[in-house]
């Protein structure tokens, strides 16, 4: 069984079928940082449904491997249960998802590797992809970690694109605000964990 170490799925959901009414021709493209075992994955991948291209594909980032990292603002580096054999249990769970892509990468990373885009293959064609339909800020949960990745995707996002961020309550949330608004990002609506904004201009 898929689980999930937060709450508000609910609003991730309705935050994937939200995208969902955008009107491209061109194929979704979704990330999730900080899978653990794997439920926001699940969600995504379930409820964003491209309404014309038909396509959507998704990337799911975190390294895994015991790390030990400040999790918090202030607080002192700690290791969280986030080990090799979660990982080959989340490869596992997901290995029939053609559409998703697992990206076995610390946040930081990932901004230098992919910088310019992932690339899919389905259907005889190639996909090289760098713009970002919704994003699930499930990663560090320290406040410039978040500021690095809200501008990294917002760079890459279009009208329309929706940003999911989990524990915001345990950074400097408005000041993310901020910087999202910078991209024309607007607050939607939060919840006791899970706080979406949408870009609208």
């Amino acid at each position: 069984m898929i689980e999930g170490d937060s709450r508000d799925y609910n609003l991730l959901t309705k935050a994937a079928e939200r995208v969902s009414q955008l009107d491209s021709k061109t194929p979704f493209l979704t990330a999730e940082i900080g899978i653990r075992r794997g439920l926001g994955t699940k969600i995504i991948l379930e409820y964003t449904r491209p309404k014309h291209s038909g396509l959507h594909f998704h990337i799911g980032i975190d390294p895994y491997g015991d790390l030990s990292y400040p999790h918090y603002d202030n607080s002192d580096p700690s290791v969280a249960d986030y080990n090799s054999k979660m990982k080959t249990e989340h490869i596992k769970d997901f290995a029939e998802k053609e559409n998703y892509q697992f990206i076995n990468l610390t946040d930081m990373k990932f901004f230098e590797k992919y910088f310019n885009g992932v690339v899919f293959y389905d259907r005889g064609k190639e996909y090289h992809l760098n713009t970002y339909h919704l994003v699930h800020f499930d990663g560090p949960h320290m406040t410039p970690a978040v500021v690095a990745e809200t501008v990294f995707f917002a760079q890459r996002s279009v009208v329309g694109s929706v940003f999911v961020f989990d524990d915001w309550q345990k950074y400097d949330s408005q000041l993310i605000k901020n910087v999202a608004a910078s991209f024309g990002f607007e607050f939607i609506t939060n919840g006791e964990r899970k706080m979406i904004m949408e870009r609208k201009k």
